[in-house]
């Protein structure tokens, strides 16, 4: 069901930064904010989109039992390397992996939106059925506004500055479109299209899976003028914003 492109840019992306296989303070960070945002008690854990397994190393550090679903190989055999006690890693598609269990907490953090809204719908129907009867979920939100103004813009990405990227925004489709490629071989790009949503869109199509947002927590956004990426905006010009999501 997966987009054709997921696979090869994420595997690709991973190859090109040496330090997406550090594990940093970072991530501590992410999970004490997640913990946060939570706001209530809670053990057992399934976070889709895994990545590296980073962060699932760092929510299992608070004592916590966490599931990961990643889709690419190499990421998850990285991750299984790498696993502590209370990670158990899964190789899979979202869209289809198997899990008899409910979990307290999920999170999906950055990549919601890797497929058309019909998709996207079905991934919060399975969210709600992973959710125990007061589980919460948080999700991270590609804000339209942002991207829209954020086309057209080239940077490099990597402290080398071997690695540029381009954005780009489909109108028609309400996706921001977000290019790769490595100096010397322009022709060569990874590209990955996820959609963008309006608070009052993710809330109509939570609301279709059984859903209820009950916390909004805006993103940073970049200010394109000074080049300077600002950490705390609004929910109108966050790059991304966070869901807090329970079964309606």
């Amino acid at each position: 069901m997966e987009s054709k492109w997921v696979k090869p840019f994420y595997k690709r992306q991973f190859e090109m930064f040496a330090e997406l296989h550090e594990y940093s303070d970072h991530y501590l960070e992410l999970a004490k904010e997640i913990e946060e945002q939570i706001g209530q008690p809670f053990q057992s854990v399934i976070e889709i989109g895994a990545g590296n397994g980073h962060l699932a190393k760092a929510v299992a550090s608070f004592g916590k039992d966490v599931t990961t679903v990643e889709l690419v190989p190499e990421l998850v055999d990285y991750a299984k390397q790498n696993e502590p006690e209370g990670v158990t890693s899964i190789c899979d598609s979202f869209y289809d992996v198997d899990l008899d269990e409910s979990f307290d907490a999920l999170l999906y953090i950055d990549g919601f939106g890797v497929d058309g809204d019909d998709e996207q719908l079905y991934l919060l129907k399975r969210i709600n059925q992973w959710l125990k009867a007061n589980g919460v979920g948080l999700i991270d939100i590609y804000n339209p506004t942002y991207w829209k103004k954020a086309a057209g813009q080239t940077m490099y990405i990597d402290p080398s500055k071997s690695v540029l990227r381009e954005y780009d925004y489909e109108q028609e489709n309400q996706r921001m479109v977000d290019t790769w490629w490595e100096e010397g071989a322009p022709h060569d790009t990874y590209t990955q299209s996820l959609a963008c949503y309006k608070p009052n869109e993710i809330e109509r199509l939570c609301h279709q899976a059984g859903l209820k947002i009950v916390d909004w927590f805006p993103g940073g956004a970049m200010d394109w003028d000074e080049l300077k990426y600002n950490p705390k905006a609004s929910l109108e010009d966050c790059l991304s914003y966070r869901i807090k999501v329970v079964k309606a």
